[in-house]
């Protein structure tokens, strides 16, 4: 096609859009859905139309920028994003770049549009060779950059950069205009202003002009390299100057910056840092000029969303941000310029440096400008999946009176009021449950810590019951139910709470005492009636722990007590309290449910501070209480003592309790306990004088004196006697058979008695037969050992022995009786003559 056919489709194409507007000549988006678009032309033109990058901005940091090319025939470019406020920036090739400052509504309901025009750099195009020296030779490597200060934008752009050869020449794509030539290499920078219309080569000389330099550390002085920053500026310089504002050369912690002699302010930042600002700074000056910087606190963006007490279709949302003085917001610049009010005065002010009293008026309504972050809600929230679109008329803004104050915080509040998109009809009221739908930005961690929350109030009489996490793994975290606050945490993407709102129901308050163990007694268990003793002057714990939520939140209400009668306060789903004064005590439990409502309990507490006292009785003594008297009994009789006439007092007018485990007895004056029971039937078994102790606990813990009565048991048994056969000549061993004519000793020390020691018992010896020494066919002999020797043999020498005890406590005796045969072998050397003789028969 030649240059004729070219032209008539450019010129069917201007005609097209001037005719029909910018809607006729999208064919590739779908009807429909509706759009951010608009024509980027040349300004002055509108043709040629330009392709160039166009990047959508919102205005308020919410959505992501996206970016599309314009067509190159017809300049048409179209987005179809979120909803928003938005603007554009645009830049193109041969253009400088545009952008609009006025952010535009879009609210999804219709599409909105939005121009751009571009001015085009000077044309014909012309060649400018640079050649860099320092010190007469060529510099190789060097970078020359140039700048136009004189054009449309009243900004100095930078055209075109270039980098020199081995012979340090370079070229540059230029045209016929003034032109500020930046020639750089390590450790050296040199302005030059060129003409390039009177000339085509220029020659530049390096030279060390002022400069600082330095390395940017924390305050433990770790080097910091993310996101370093470092600026010159110098607000008494016209916008236009090159050295208005001076960006650093940068590598890692590194900061490099040349400018002419003067005095600039220095503003220096990094990642996660607060800025550090110098001012005056005066060129030349002493380097290194090493930074350090202290951790920047969070920045705070909390959104509040609040239903109406009983409306599900209408919302306020609440927007409040808390900014560092090193915080920049869209549409502030210059970019990167890491201070509020600076920007704030580069951008709707003077450009002098010093936040002035119309500037600071003037911030809250160029925020105004915005509008609501959220233009509607559609990718925000909705409830059962609708949303909402906001009233611009409602919106409004304040900024905290800080921004007059350098290096303060800044507080951004806004305000707006939202109304249910598609309406007829409005989300009906008091269902059972609604879905709510929260997508949040979440937090990054990029120039500062920015901490996104999030506040939904529900309506009245409602509570969060469900919630799932959209992506699953997201770390965001929930607290709240009826105000539900949601964190977002740091996560890619745009993290989602599905929650499931239910209806609040009443539950059921239910109040106990739980501790201390063995400090109170449950005498009603019955949460309707609940009654218990507990001790007076303890610290008691009482519990709301079995409270019933029918949405099961019953752990996250508010629990308030009320201790009467003296009116003290507790709180908690645990509480301690401590009774000072005895008496009949109720107490109240409130419980204020996730949901809203309200239930409540009281339990009856009577408070013991008195010891009980014990008394005991017996079976043996007749109905009267025995404390302190003497109990007399047989050996082996058994007892049945009784605790029963024990008594307590709680407080006057009511008695306490004693349980069946708090009677404690001691039967044998140990100090131990021997049974327990109000009632105890115990075998007396031993004879002897013996102290019976009844300690008595009642159910709170108090302990009584001891209750004690004496028992003697009278000694009704004799003595078990037994002896043993000793051979002196076996070292007195144990034998069985003595022989005859041979001493033995019987020892009578294996005899027992159940109350008397063996020295206290009587031994009485019977033995028959003769004995050495001793005439007659039966001996007497008396004590524990006796010695003798029989002077014959015999198959049985029946011997008796009979012990007597003193009787305790009467002296009336008691005796043990045995007899024992014992065989007596013979002695073949006391009889030589001894034969036998055989019946021949």
């Amino acid at each position: 096609m030649d240059s004729r056919g070219h032209r008539a489709i450019r010129a069917l194409a201007v005609f097209l859009v001037l005719a029909l507007g910018v809607a006729a000549l999208l064919p590739l988006i779908a009807r429909g859905a509706f759009q951010v678009n608009g024509v980027i032309s040349t300004c002055g033109g509108p043709t040629p139309f330009v392709s160039g990058t166009v990047t959508l901005i919102d205005a308020n940091g919410i959505n992501p920028p996206q970016t599309t090319t314009s067509s190159q025939f017809s300049g048409v470019y179209a987005f179809t994003p979120p909803t928003g406020s938005y603007t554009i920036s645009v830049t193109a090739s041969g253009y400088y770049p545009a952008s609009n400052s006025t952010p535009v509504r879009f609210d999804g309901s219709r599409s909105v549009r939005i121009d751009a025009c571009l001015f085009r750099y000077g044309t014909p195009s012309k060649v400018l060779g640079v050649t860099v020296l320092n010190g007469g030779l060529p510099v190789a490597g060097a970078s020359v950059a140039a700048f136009n200060l004189s054009n449309p934008t009243g900004r100095p752009q930078l055209v075109t950069t270039n980098t020199t050869n081995a012979a340090g020449l370079t070229n540059l794509t230029l045209w016929a205009a003034r032109f500020l030539l930046r020639a750089s290499a390590p450790d050296y920078q040199t302005d030059q202003s060129v003409d390039v219309s009177t000339q085509s080569t220029a020659t530049i000389n390096l030279v060390a002009g002022p400069r600082v330099f330095g390395h940017v550390q924390d305050s433990s002085g770790a080097f910091l390299s993310s996101g370093v920053v470092a600026w010159l500026y110098d607000p008494s310089a016209p916008n236009s100057s090159a050295y208005r504002l001076i960006p650093a050369a940068v590598s890692g912690s590194f900061f490099d910056l040349h400018a002419p002699a003067g005095t600039y302010r220095l503003i220096v930042d990094a990642d996660g840092y607060l800025t550090h600002e110098e001012s005056p700074l005066t060129l030349p000056t002493t380097n290194p000029h090493d930074v350090t910087l202290n951790a920047a606190p969070q920045e705070l963006y909390h959104t509040t969303v609040a239903y109406g007490a009983s409306d599900w279709s209408n919302l306020t949302v609440w927007r409040n941000l808390t900014l560092n003085a090193d915080s920049t917001l869209p549409g502030l610049g210059p970019a990167n310029l890491r201070d509020l009010r600076l920007q704030i005065d580069a951008t709707i002010g003077n450009g002098n440096g010093i936040l002035d009293p119309g500037e600071i008026t003037g911030f809250p309504t160029w925020l105004a400008a915005k509008g609501p972050g959220y233009v509607t809600t559609d990718a925000f929230l909705t409830t059962n999946g609708r949303a909402y679109n906001s009233s611009l008329a409602s919106f409004s803004v304040s900024v905290s009176p800080t921004l007059g104050t350098p290096n303060a915080k800044v507080w951004i509040n806004t305000t707006a009021t939202y109304a249910l998109k598609g309406t007829p009809p409005l989300i009906a009221t008091g269902a059972k449950t609604y879905n709510v739908t929260l997508t949040m930005v979440p937090d990054s961690n990029t120039t500062a810590y920015q901490n996104y929350s999030y506040a939904i109030i529900l309506p009245k009489h409602y509570e969060l019951n469900q919630t799932t996490r959209v992506p699953s793994n997201a770390p965001m975290t929930f607290t709240g139910f009826t105000t539900v606050t949601v964190d977002p945490g740091v996560a890619s993407g745009t993290p989602q709470a599905r929650m499931t709102v239910s209806k609040s129901l009443v539950g059921m308050a239910r109040a106990k005492v739980v501790a201390p163990i063995g400090k109170f007694n449950v005498v009603n268990a019955n949460f309707t009636n609940y009654q218990a003793y507990v001790a007076g002057n303890t610290s008691m714990t009482f519990s709301g722990e079995d409270t019933y939520d029918p949405n099961g939140h019953a752990a996250d209400a508010n629990y308030t007590w009320n201790f009467g009668p003296s009116g003290a306060r507790g709180w908690g789903i645990r509480t301690n309290f401590t009774y000072t004064q005895a008496g009949l005590s109720t107490v109240n439990l409130t419980v204020t449910e996730a949901g809203g409502n309200v239930t409540y309990r009281d339990i009856t507490i009577f408070v013991d501070d008195r010891i009980p006292v014990a008394n005991i009785k017996t079976n043996r003594t007749g109905s009267g209480i025995w404390n302190n008297l003497t109990l007399r009994v047989d050996e082996g009789t058994v007892v049945r003592f009784d605790g029963s006439a024990s008594t307590d007092l709680a407080y006057p007018g009511k008695n306490g309790v004693i349980l069946d485990s708090g009677y404690a007895w001691d039967f044998n004056g140990d100090r131990k306990t021997d049974a327990t029971g109000k009632i105890v039937s115990w075998t007396l078994q031993k004879p002897g004088n013996f102290t019976v102790n009844l300690t008595v606990t009642d159910s709170v813990g108090w302990k009584s004196v001891n209750a004690t009565i004496t028992a003697i048991v009278n000694d009704t048994k004799g003595p078990v006697p037994a002896f043993a056969i000793l051979d002196p000549e076996k070292d007195w061993g144990v034998i069985s058979s003595p022989f005859e004519q041979k001493t033995i000793v019987l020892n009578a020390s294996r005899t027992t008695d159940d109350h008397d020691n063996n020295s206290a018992l009587n031994f009485t010896w019977t033995i028959p037969g003769p004995l050495m020494g001793s005439t007659g066919s039966s001996h007497t002999f008396y004590g524990i050992n006796i010695s003798f020797a029989w002077q014959e043999w015999n198959l049985s020498y029946g011997v008796k022995l009979s012990v007597k005890d003193t009787g305790f406590p009467t002296g009336k005796s008691n005796y043990g009786n045995l007899t024992r045969n014992i065989t007596v072998q013979i002695d073949v050397l006391l009889h030589a003559d001894l034969f036998i003789a055989l019946d021949p028969t």
